[in-house]
């Protein structure tokens, strides 16, 4: 085989290369920058809300312990209110 037709050779073996690797790389890419843009919103959103949710739920938590603590705290008070009746020796 003569030089010019081994150069010619690898050229377009080079060049085939080249394009199949392209065209699987167009085939097989990701998705496109609008799309990604697009799935990471969604999934902000999706957190954002979770995040939102859990917070709704420990604030319930929070407000009924603090319920459930000011009735004691009443009961306390107004039990020593009625023993205050008797007189203290």
């Amino acid at each position: 085989m003569s030089r010019m037709k081994l150069a010619f050779t690898i050229a377009g073996a080079s060049l085939a290369a080249g394009a199949a690797g392209y065209a699987l790389g167009v085939l097989c890419a990701p998705a496109s920058g609008e799309e990604v843009r697009r799935r990471l919103a969604s999934r902000a959103r999706d957190e954002w809300t979770s995040v939102a949710r859990a917070a709704e739920r420990m604030i319930e938590r929070v407000a009924e312990r603090a319920k459930t603590e000011i009735d004691a705290r009443r009961k306390q008070f107004e039990d020593a209110l009625h023993c205050t009746d008797k007189p203290v020796v």
